[in-house]
């Protein structure tokens, strides 16, 4: 059984990563588009989908139930407000809120309309990072003292929506979100304590352009997270414990067709453990589309938000 699915918004990710990597997905239909854009390039996946300039065409399309908002980050909390009261579940690109406060509502919103609602990190559903958890529970590298992240971009481009503040830029909500959000998902109740913090801000565009936030977890290990715009570009993790470290590059984004692996430094041997391609974007598609229950990631979205709202407010 195949399932329509309504796009809010045609962003260049949405053209570029997302339809890419689901046009192969026999139970996904892309049903119809809502944009205000002039011209929408017709790919040969795209050639019976509705296009429409009238957001309430999807709004109240009822052949659709689902609907992926790819909108500006500005935008994320109005857009999922509307699709939530037309009774259709959400699909979110991250940050799904500016605020914790904002996603709250989405919630208590959501439960009275009886719909889902999920916030995406692709990079959470990929056998990479399944294989994080798997070296880290096996206790290869004892107990863990530091974890060391980066997700920084050469883009420069200012008139890219994320360096215009009225418009919801800002490096913090768009690539910090990655290495601050991993201690969420690889624990269950991380209690980051905030140790330093670094934000760069841009006088001219009124916008944080990089950051480093160095944290406690668990009141034991120590963090230290980096991002930003217009820098060389590292996609990484590091993490060190008392019998060895891992080193993992593109960890937060990588190509379908990219191989991942996890380089292993220990006290007798190194190896290398290769991780076959996969398509993050898809797999993350079939989890929300599966009947699983998504109040545990729902959850982590709030605390991370409310981090984030820590951050800001620090």
């Amino acid at each position: 059984m195949s399932l329509n699915l309504g796009f809010w918004s045609f962003s260049n990710h949405l053209k570029n990563k997302v339809i890419p990597s689901i046009k192969d997905n026999k139970k996904i239909v892309p049903y119809m588009i809502f944009s205000n854009k002039r011209k929408i390039l017709r790919q040969k996946y795209l050639a019976s989908t509705i296009i429409t300039k009238n957001k309430n065409n999807l709004l109240k399309d009822k052949n659709i139930k689902y609907i992926y908002i790819s909108s500006i980050t500005k935008n994320h909390f109005k857009n999922s407000k509307d699709v939530i009261k037309s009774k259709k579940n959400v699909i979110c690109e991250k940050p799904i809120c500016n605020t914790a406060k904002e996603f709250k509502k989405l919630l208590v919103l959501s439960k009275r309309n009886k719909v889902k609602i999920f916030e995406f990190y692709h990079y959470i559903h990929h056998p990479l990072f399944k294989k994080l958890q798997e070296i880290l529970k096996k206790n290869i590298l004892g107990n863990i003292n530091y974890i060391e992240s980066h997700f920084t971009v050469p883009l420069n481009d200012k008139r890219n929506f994320r360096f215009k503040k009225k418009l919801g830029g800002g490096a913090l909500m768009d690539v910090g979100v990655y290495p601050i959000s991993l201690p969420f998902f690889l624990y269950k109740n991380p209690n980051l304590e905030i140790i330093k913090k670094n934000i760069n801000f841009s006088k001219k565009n009124k916008i944080d352009t990089s950051g480093s936030l160095t944290v406690k977890i668990k009141k034991k290990i120590l963090g230290s997270f980096h991002w930003g715009f217009n820098l060389p570009y590292r996609n990484n993790l590091s993490i060190l414990g008392e019998k060895g470290c891992i080193e993992i590059n593109f960890f937060f984004s990588k190509k379908v067709v990219q191989e991942g692996e996890i380089k292993l430094f220990l006290k007798k041997s190194n190896k290398k453990v290769k991780v076959k391609k996969f398509n993050q974007i898809n797999e993350t598609f079939k989890y929300f589309l599966s009947k699983k229950n998504n109040k545990i990631l729902n959850i982590k979205s709030l605390n991370i938000l409310k981090f984030l709202d820590k951050i800001k407010n620090k």
